[in-house]
């Protein structure tokens, strides 16, 4: 039987390398972060979440009158970079001494990540940022519904899918540690 410690210890080096690439010494373009702590949201906070950080696209430029995003990138940059790290501590909140995820927790936190980051898809035009932001979330999706939520990210292509989306969001002046 194979080892459980091995694909998670697999995706935590990837996030932990992702979360690496970041630099908290230059200014972003992304909005200053606000008082709110960053500890892992639960699922209804996460839509909560979701839902303001849909209000500031709309109000940014999109909205449902016009179906367009304009200038929204950012803030979906913003809104990916918040919805993985909690993601990530919401995983390593429930990591086990032997590096056991249960699977509910992994598929919680997958299934959360991607409401989160649809819900912010919903009026956003189509760009770099947001093909490579759908592409992450798909590929989520997919690992939650596996049997094995944590092995399946592992397996995937998540580490090339992340490192495009961070790419797209370095290229609009917004660095993620995703």
């Amino acid at each position: 039987m194979r080892s459980r410690i091995v694909p998670v210890a697999l995706l935590c080096a990837c996030l932990a390398g992702l979360a690496a690439c970041g630099d908290s010494d230059t200014k972003s373009a992304a909005p200053a972060p606000s008082g709110r702590s960053v500890a892992p949201l639960s699922s209804a906070a996460a839509a909560e979440a979701a839902d303001e950080a849909a209000d500031r696209i709309a109000e940014a430029g999109g909205g449902a009158s016009t179906g367009v995003n304009e200038g929204g990138d950012k803030g979906l940059c913003d809104i990916v970079n918040k919805a993985g790290s909690t993601m990530k501590g919401t995983i390593l909140q429930n990591q086990k001494a032997d590096g056991h995820v249960d699977a509910a927790a992994a598929k919680d936190a997958f299934v959360t990540f991607h409401k989160t980051v649809s819900g912010a898809l919903i009026f956003a035009k189509t760009s770099e940022v947001t093909v490579a932001a759908k592409a992450v979330a798909d590929e989520v999706s997919k690992a939650a519904s596996a049997k094995d939520p944590i092995s399946a990210a592992a397996d995937a292509g998540f580490d090339k899918l992340s490192g495009n989306l961070t790419t797209a969001c370095q290229n609009i002046g917004v660095k993620i540690n995703f």
